[in-house]
Parts: structure tokens; sequence; C-alpha cells
């Protein structure tokens, strides 16, 4: 089937999540989704044409965006946090992350099917580091904030049997405690990452392979934020950063304000679409992903994420990542988007080609 090997082939009604918003559907136009989703699976989007005649910022109601699968519910849900490791060599063998409530680290295959939890402090960040060598070995990292005790853990991936194994970490001691993280690059060797504090401030650490009993950590610089941030991404060396009180700011690599809006996010991912970069959030209680301009954080569309072929849409979505590293299938060939369900206390995924439909949507 088209997503994964688990995709239902029988058409079911399935229960809807928001009446008010859902309960005018009509058989016929379950069946003319299905035929737009089949017809995707087997043209892929005119991305070019679809790029010139329309623009993602276009004003008016939600757009819809219909999800493409489900993954397994699983004890303890999840704690919002999404994150991915893409397998180059086998692309559909690659990971889907979550942390937990309970705490620790989920990993999922492109089925959806939980293929390992590993136990640990809850993490209230995730940082992934898929093509890191390691004494000459490629080794996927892991990296978490431990918030509970001002901490960041590493993790090491063998993904022959989805394998997790915690990381000897030099001590990361940030000035004023954990709240969250984000990758802000990856070399021959290196990770940095932006570490959240408490506070209105972030710092930059190094972390290296040198040849030790343990990775070497090196803090290599600190500034300050405009408010507090919960969550952090980045894109290109720029970092931005999510504050429920403060909203949504970009900023430099050095920590220069770049832009800024107040919008009360509680989550957020940056992606490019056919050329035009966007920040994705949301807010933990609306039932819409919000979009803004990634150079000057200007509001875009709202996104509300519809029921599927056999899969309830998404009810109130919380923690997001998105990604266009090749997850294999024909959907997820140009990346996928995860997202946290709130609602359902589960993860659900849509196609990023489908994504960028919706988001370049004159509808």
């Amino acid at each position: 089937m088209f997503q994964s090997r688990r995709f239902d082939s029988v058409f079911q009604r399935t229960a809807l999540s928001r009446p008010h918003l859902r309960g005018s559907r009509s058989l016929a136009r379950a069946f003319a989704l299905g035929a737009c989703l089949l017809a995707l699976s087997a043209c892929g989007p005119d991305t070019q044409e679809t790029a010139e005649n329309s623009s993602p910022l276009d004003e008016g109601g939600p757009v819809e965006l219909t999800v493409t699968a489900a993954f397994t519910p699983v004890n303890g849900g999840g704690g919002g946090m999404v994150g991915f490791l893409p397998d180059p060599l086998a692309p559909s063998l690659g990971f889907v992350l979550s942390a937990p409530r309970d705490g620790g680290i989920d990993i999922f295959d492109l089925d959806g099917l939980l293929k390992t939890r590993h136990a640990g402090e809850r993490l209230t960040g995730l940082a992934t580091a898929p093509n890191f060598e390691l004494r000459g070995e490629s080794l996927p990292l892991i990296f978490g904030a431990a918030a509970d005790s001002n901490s960041v853990r590493g993790y090491a991936v063998i993904r022959d049997g989805a394998q997790v194994l915690d990381l000897p970490l030099g001590e990361i001691e940030p000035i004023n405690g954990v709240t969250g993280l984000c990758l802000l690059r990856e070399g021959a060797g290196f990770v940095e990452i932006v570490v959240l504090g408490t506070g209105a401030r972030a710092e930059i650490w190094r972390i290296r392979d040198a040849g030790d009993d343990v990775l070497g950590v090196e803090r290599i610089r600190d500034f300050p934020l405009p408010d507090p941030a919960r969550q952090c991404a980045t894109f290109d060396g720029d970092i931005y950063t999510a504050s429920p009180a403060g909203g949504l700011a970009r900023l430099s690599s050095d920590g220069t304000l770049l832009a800024g809006t107040a919008y009360p996010a509680a989550n957020l991912t940056v992606g490019e679409f056919n050329g035009t970069r966007l920040v994705l959030a949301t807010n933990g209680s609306g039932d819409t992903v919000e979009t803004f301009d990634a150079a000057t954080l200007e509001a875009g569309i709202s996104l509300d994420i519809v029921d599927g072929l056999s899969t309830p849409g998404v009810g109130i979505p919380a923690g997001l990542a998105v990604t266009d590293a090749d997850f294999g299938y024909t959907a997820y060939s140009n990346g996928l988007m995860a997202v946290f369900d709130a609602d359902a206390g589960r993860l659900k995924v849509i196609s990023r080609d489908v994504l960028t439909r919706a988001v370049f949507s004159n509808e």
C-alpha cells in the first residue's frame, strides 16, 4: 500500500474527533479523498507549478491537511517531544522518536510499531545526530533535555534491533539549568546543541569524540533570549525559540534577535517547502497547527489535520517535527511530519508531499 505495510486497504468509516468540524463529511467526499491520495501515491505533486501559482501565506480559514497514518498507542503516551533517525542506506528502516510522559525514549518504525522503549528520565527536548561517526563507525546519537535534574542526557542507537545505549557523556552544566534543547549543527566527529535555560538564556555546547572514555563537552558561548524559552529548532544556523509567555523568536547563532511574534508557542519545527521556509507551531491546546514565515515570523495559514482513509485526524496537536529525509515508501520518500495528538495520546504522521500541497493550497 502507498504509505506503509500496515495501511488498512479496506475503506472504513472512522469515529470523528471533532464533530462540529467534520460531522458534515459525506461518503462521496470520503471517496474523493481516497482518490486524491491514490493519485498522490502514483504521481506525486507537481511542486514547481504549485510554487509558482500559489502562496503559503494566503489568508482565510484553516486549510485541511489529511493525516497519513497513526502509530500504535503505548502506555505512558508521549510528552510531546518528537524526533527522527533516518537511515540513508535503507530509508524505510528509519525510526521516529518520542519522549513518553513517564520518561525515557520510545523508538517506532515506519509501520508505527513500538520497537524499543528505553527507560530513563523524563525528557523535555530531543535532538538527534543521525550521521555521527564514533571511532570510525556510524552510530546515531540522541540528546535529551532532562529538566527535572537540570542535565543533558546522551544515547547511542544501534540500528540493528533498535537498541538504545546510555552514552558516556561529559557533564554539561548550564548556568541556568535546562528546559529544552535542539541540534545546531553536526560535523565530523562533533555536534553542537542549543541548550535552553530556565531563565531567558541559551548556551551552545559542543560534544565531540576525542578518543577518551567519555565524549568531551565544551561550552562555546551563551547569550540572552527575549523571553524564557521552553523549545527550540534550528535551520541553516538560525535558532528559533518557543515561549508560551513571550512568543516565537528568530535569532542568529550568536544570539542576535532577528524577528519575533507574540504567538504563545509551546512547540515548533522549521522546514522548507518548495523553496519557502516556514515555522510550524502549536500552542498545546488549540486544534490547528499555525504557520509563520521563517524570516519575518509573519503569521500564515492554519492547518487542520483531518481524517485520512481509516485514520482519525489530530484533535489537539502538541509536539511536532518535520523532516525532508527519505523515509521510504511512496508517501515518505520526500519526508514526513510527525505530530503528537494530545487528544488521542498517540503519534500521527503526515506525508511531506501532502503537507506541501496543503501549505501551498489556494483553497
